[in-house]
């Protein structure tokens, strides 16, 4: 007879199996897979966030894409582009990105184990701020999976119970009685029950504090991730496609965030419940459990090899993926050319061409995944029925209990599933590495210029006028003086074509209004450019007032430059936004001003919401004439002491030139002036003309000057007067 005492001693002490033992992984059509569901669905893998795999049985789980509305901490406002986190509100200068030769952690030479670890070492730096969380879901883990540990252990007891009361009928008085009205089945079943309803509530709270952690890593990563891409210099982005940079902040963060929160714990769940399945099958017995060992070696051994395969072809999708994204990222932003050129079936073809490479590479990471997984399933169920059919004899010569070999199979049926979960985690932990390598490239590069996220604070021009980033508080500025000395460059894309030198030599006297002309890629915008240190020159120098460039800040050297470019480009937001972006603490009344000394409001009063009417897209709800009034009063707020007029008023019409030009003589008067000009309007007006031809300054001279020596200038005039 069992008192009922001793039923629940034995589920105080016995584990509990999860009725998940498989950690097979289906999309939402129930079809088998290793990566993410293509479809909006979003079903993930065994080790969503959302819910766990101690309640599951073979069903794949719906992945939280959704961002949480958790309020960003003090650590996480203020990131530098090295990914250190400032606690100081009033730091706003964060520290250079580390040095190592422009190159992340995830490329380069030496030992795959190595560079692995020293990634996995930065993801969980990277994940710090979150320990409490992470290591809180790890608590419950621990507890649920010891709940779920104890009931094989229990279940066979029972099973021993209920044959032991079936077979012992006769008492000590020789009377037959049942033993029924002793032990109830659905009794016990009830006390195992409330001990899964508590694991429930741990599985809850996990996967709760888990959706928390990784929201918060991830946007962390994304942070850091932008704020280092925006810091790299004009070169990085002249041949890093934007498409490559997007993936890199959406895809390759995700499988960062996946690894540090959902295929961490999930492997430490994988752990656990291996090692402690594997110890109660030896103390269960041991000969059994040699037998369901086999299949460990061969598993683990492929594990290896396809782990390394998966992680060098998911870098590939993930190229591949970026390629197909700046094929989109590029028809939509011209999507008007490409309609005028009925070019739809062009550009569907080349983004389908784009996205069936990235196909066919994820088909090779799937075969990889598909083997891997086919050999874990013979392996984990030949190990069972190995078990059974042994067991099954010791049971049969008296050697073992029937509870024994059920509790047995049931713990070989967690081991082998858990061991398929730790073969499932250790890919997806492949891929993030991958990821993690192509985030970390970004961020490990220095930036050949320094951008105004890595300020100086002692870096400054000597002139008093022009020192102070408040430049443009005060009512009357000074002009600076500029000199091109000695320059060489070609652009780094494209090193073997110079585009200015390789002696090009300007002087520009303070107060100057110079127009710069010539034919197109004579080198007149780079001028500009160089000018605004948008690039560094391959050799010479440039100064202002005889200060060399490269010695100045380059926050600083901007602060003192004003372009109104030939297609100038507007962000999304309003027209007062945009007229405010290069000086964010202009009162309403300066941008009103701003606004109607460059003829703004000729148009805006004519709009219900007048200034505040959004622009749209790059500025796409406005025309190109109205887009490059609001550049010029974006420039006229500013206030700059050095002018760069890129063709300034070239989509205007004659009577909207005539007052754009008025309001440029009265914002340049007294400032030095650069206008990169074809129009004959805006080169009279200039006290001195350079003409460029091939990088070089060939002719100079006032407008009179130029027309009597009868050179290349006058080939030029006579030219445009012929074509009007």
């Amino acid at each position: 007879m069992i008192s009922s005492f001793r039923i629940t001693t034995l589920l105080r002490t016995r584990p509990i199996l999860s009725p998940n033992v498989s950690s097979s992984r289906f999309n939402c059509n129930g079809v088998l897979r290793a990566r993410p569901c293509p479809c909006s669905c979003r079903f993930m893998s065994s080790t969503s966030t959302t819910n766990d795999s101690d309640n599951q049985v073979g069903v794949g789980r719906r992945a939280n894409h959704t961002s949480s509305s958790s309020v960003p901490r003090k650590e996480d406002q203020l990131v530098s582009s090295t990914g250190s986190i400032s606690n100081d509100d009033n730091d706003t200068k964060p520290p250079l990105l580390p040095v190592e030769n422009g190159s992340g952690s995830g490329d380069g030479d030496g030992d795959d184990a190595t560079i692995n670890s020293k990634l996995l070492h930065r993801l969980f730096e990277i994940s710090k701020p979150e320990r409490t969380l992470i290591l809180a879901s790890a608590g419950t883990l621990l507890i649920t999976s010891s709940i779920t540990l104890l009931l094989p252990y229990a279940c066979g007891h029972v099973l021993d119970m209920a044959i032991l009361e079936a077979t012992s009928t006769t008492t000590t008085s020789g009377d037959t009685v049942s033993g029924a009205s002793q032990f109830s089945p659905f009794t016990t079943a009830l006390g195992l029950f409330s001990l899964t309803g508590i694991a429930g509530l741990g599985v809850y709270a996990r996967s709760y504090m888990l959706n928390i952690a990784g929201n918060r890593i991830i946007s962390r990563i994304r942070r850091r991730l932008f704020t280092s891409s925006i810091a790299q210099d004009s070169a990085f982005f002249d041949q890093m496609k934007s498409g490559d940079l997007i993936s890199r902040l959406t895809n390759d963060a995700w499988y960062i965030k996946a690894a540090m929160t959902t295929e961490a714990v999930a492997g430490l769940r994988g752990v656990v419940m291996s090692v402690g399945s594997t110890s109660l099958l030896f103390y269960t017995s041991p000969t059994l459990a040699m037998v369901s060992l086999l299949s460990i070696p061969p598993v683990f051994l492929m594990a290896r090899i396809v782990g390394r395969t998966l992680k060098e072809k998911q870098k590939s999708v993930q190229a591949l993926h970026a390629s197909a994204t700046d094929i989109a990222e590029e028809v939509f932003g011209g999507i008007k050319t490409v309609k005028l050129f009925n070019a739809e079936v062009l550009e569907c073809g080349r983004y389908a061409t784009a996205i069936t490479s990235a196909h066919n590479k994820e088909i090779d990471v799937g075969k990889a995944q598909a083997a891997f997984d086919g050999v874990v399933h013979v392996a984990a169920n030949g190990a069972v029925l190995l078990v059974m059919g042994y067991g099954g004899t010791l049971v049969l010569a008296g050697e073992l209990s029937a509870g024994d070999l059920t509790g047995f199979l049931m713990y070989s049926l967690l081991m082998a599933g858990n061991v398929s979960s730790l073969s499932g985690t250790y890919a997806e932990v492949m891929k993030s590495i991958a990821a993690a390598g192509r985030v970390f490239d970004i961020i490990d590069r220095v930036p050949q210029i320094p951008s105004s996220l890595h300020r100086s604070r002692n870096t400054t021009l000597h002139d008093d006028t022009i020192n102070k980033p408040s430049a443009h508080e005060r009512k009357h500025k000074e002009s600076i003086s500029i000199t091109f000395e000695g320059v060489g460059f070609a652009y780094p894309a494209r090193p073997d074509a110079p585009v200015l030198g390789p002696n090009f030599t300007l002087d520009i006297r303070p107060g100057e209004n110079i127009a710069l002309v010539g034919s197109s890629g004579s080198g007149k915008s780079t001028v500009a450019l160089l000018l605004a240190r948008l690039y560094n020159l391959d050799h010479g120098r440039i100064l202002l007032n005889g200060q060399n460039i490269k010695d100045i800040d380059p926050a600083i050297v901007r602060e003192q430059i004003g372009v109104v470019a030939q297609e100038p480009l507007l962000f999304f937001g309003t027209i007062a936004d945009n007229i405010r972006y290069g000086r964010p603490d202009a009162s309403d009344e300066e941008v009103m001003d701003a606004a109607k000394a460059a003829h703004v409001t000729h148009f805006s009063d004519a709009l219900p919401l007048g200034l505040k009417t959004q622009v749209g897209a790059r500025g796409a709800q406005l025309s190109g004439g109205q887009k490059q009034r609001v550049a010029i009063a974006r420039v006229m707020l500013k206030d700059p002491p050095i002018c760069v007029l890129d063709e300034a008023t070239s989509a205007l019409d004659a009577r909207s030139e005539y007052h754009i030009n008025q309001a440029l003589k009265t914002m340049t008067k007294g400032r030095t002036v650069i206008s990169i000009a074809h129009r004959l309007s805006t080169i009279k007006e200039a006290d001195r003309i350079a003409v460029l031809k091939d990088g070089r300054i060939v002719e100079t001279g006032t407008f009179d000057q130029l027309i009597q020596s009868k050179g290349i200038f006058h080939k030029l005039v006579e030219q445009q007067l012929t074509n009007y």
